[in-house]
């Protein structure tokens, strides 16, 4: 690990209790490896890449992996293919039309205003090239991630996507019985813990608080399930990418025919 503060919502591989969600996001950029390998896609920006477990993957499977983030990665997610970047995604020091595929995984829920950020990977795309993005399906959400300014459902993402890419086709991160009955047990766990607040004091307290309050409920709804039911073994195959369904768990948009807009960056990827 980087020696980043834990705070439940940045995922760490090696962790037991947070390996379902490694793997559930890991089915993200497995669909991405393969569509960079049957468009023979060369370059690909990993924007807001985290901890790096995911740019790890892509840049062992394709030729030359580029990844931004706030952060620094995990020592074990750099790889010799891959270039890490420090950068915010608003003012990312790369040159417009020069990727074949971006690829933001978990990022657009965070943001007060997307549009920037939509507007830098419409402007980093080639003509050609693809944008993948997910997010959490706000109808399977919990909803109470302090680090979510927005979540959403999949008629509100398309039509936000739609106002930078010609071409926009939503699918979903689904999951098979097991892994689904474990994310159900979740929320009704969370759920339980939530109607005790019921007047949302929570919401009012400081955000620090509320920050440290979700890093540990994080684990010890984790660990009440493994005490109670045990956590699934589950496979890439365990998340099936599929056209997205209301009881998906993330959203995945594939973007293309990126729109015109001002230009993004000056400097050299």
């Amino acid at each position: 690990m980087s020696g980043l503060l834990f705070t439940g919502e940045r995922l760490h591989s090696g962790s037991a209790l947070f390996a379902i969600d490694i793997v559930r996001h890991r089915a993200a950029y497995a669909y991405a490896i393969a569509m960079a390998q049957a468009e023979t896609s060369q370059r690909i920006l990993d924007l807001g890449c985290g901890t790096g477990y995911g740019t790890s993957e892509l840049a062992e499977a394709l030729p030359q992996t580029f990844a931004v983030d706030r952060i620094s990665p995990d020592a074990g997610a750099r790889h010799p293919r891959a270039a890490f970047i420090r950068a915010d995604a608003a003012h990312l020091p790369l040159r417009p039309q020069v990727f074949d595929m971006v690829v933001s995984f978990q990022v657009i829920e965070h943001l007060q205003d997307p549009a920037p950020y939509l507007r830098a990977i419409a402007g980093l795309l080639r003509p050609g090239g693809v944008a993948l993005l997910t997010t959490p399906n706000l109808l399977e959400s919990d909803r109470e991630n302090p680090f979510h300014v927005h979540e959403y459902e999949a008629d509100e993402l398309t039509a936000l996507l739609r106002g930078h890419f010609g071409q926009v086709e939503m699918l979903g991160v689904s999951a098979r019985p097991e892994p689904k009955a474990y994310y159900d047990a979740r929320l009704q766990r969370i759920r339980s813990i939530v109607r005790m607040d019921p007047f949302g004091l929570r919401r009012r307290l400081p955000r620090r608080v509320v920050d440290g309050l979700f890093a540990s409920l994080a684990v010890v709804v984790r660990r009440g399930i493994q005490r109670a039911e045990g956590l699934p073994e589950v496979e890439l195959e365990d998340f099936p990418i599929q056209p997205a369904q209301p009881d998906c768990l993330d959203l995945l948009a594939v973007c293309r025919r990126p729109l015109p807009g001002p230009a993004h960056g000056d400097e050299g990827a």
